[in-house]
Order: C-alpha cells, then structure tokens, then sequence
C-alpha cells in the first residue's frame, strides 16, 4: 500500500519526525498521537515519551490500545510510553513514517480532556516582584 493510500484518525499512534523543543530547526522521529484533522490534510498530534516524570503525563500501557501498539519489551510485557497533552504541534500527513496501532476511545477522551482543561485554565497572574528599598542618603 502506498503512503498516500493510508487513512489515519483521531487516536493513531503514528510515527513522525517531531520538532525539538530546544530547536525547533532539528527533529526526531517519534511516535505522535492524533488528536484531530486540520483541513489543509495534516493533523494536529501530542507528543509521546517514555519519561514519565513529566507534569501532566498520561500512562499509555499495552491494554489500551485498540489495535497494535508501541514496542515490547519483551514477548509479554511492555515498556509503558506517556502522552504529554501540552506538548502540540501540526504534522502534514505526508511526512507520516507508519501507524503504530489506534488507541481507545476513553484513553483519547482522557487526553483530549486533559487538553482542554489546560487551554480553558484561567490564566495565572505574575508574581508580584519584591522591591527593595534603597537606604536614604544623608542629606
């Protein structure tokens, strides 16, 4: 089947090149979760690391997948991968390496949900900067 001819939904875990955050000019190719369709054929993804000290992570385990999955281990268990909601970008379906597997529907609506409580979080003010006061010169 030719690249073109895939078909790729909301919850896909496909493999793509993935800007660094540090430089943006760089990238690594990574598995990405598909989380909607922009009109012009490319899709809007979070990124998938097996860090899991990072704020705001979702688990990804083998029994969440509905078809396929990221890979093992070993032949029975998994290395747990972590959806980063708040890390986003737009990939263009063309640079799309190849489909990992499609996730269920209650793990996307988790992530999907985690993404909308962060844009929808009223925003936080500044710290209020401590201001010193200078001692009086003598006069």
């Amino acid at each position: 089947m030719a690249k073109s001819d895939n078909f790729y939904k909301k919850g896909d875990i496909v493999e793509a090149p993935f800007p660094y955050q540090s430089d943006a000019e760089q990238e690594k190719c990574r598995p990405v979760l598909i989380l909607a369709p922009v009109p012009q054929g490319g899709f809007i993804c979070a990124y998938i690391t097996s860090k899991s000290h990072r704020n705001g992570s979702i688990p990804i385990l083998a029994m969440d997948f509905k078809e396929g999955g990221l890979s093992k281990k070993s032949s029975t268990s998994y290395d747990p991968s972590y959806i980063q909601p708040a890390t986003v970008y737009t990939l263009n379906g063309d640079n799309i390496r190849f489909k990992h597997g499609t996730l269920k529907d209650e793990k996307v609506d988790r992530v999907t949900q985690t993404l909308v409580d962060l844009l929808q979080k009223p925003p936080e003010s500044p710290p209020i900067a401590k201001v010193f006061e200078r001692p009086k010169k003598p006069i």
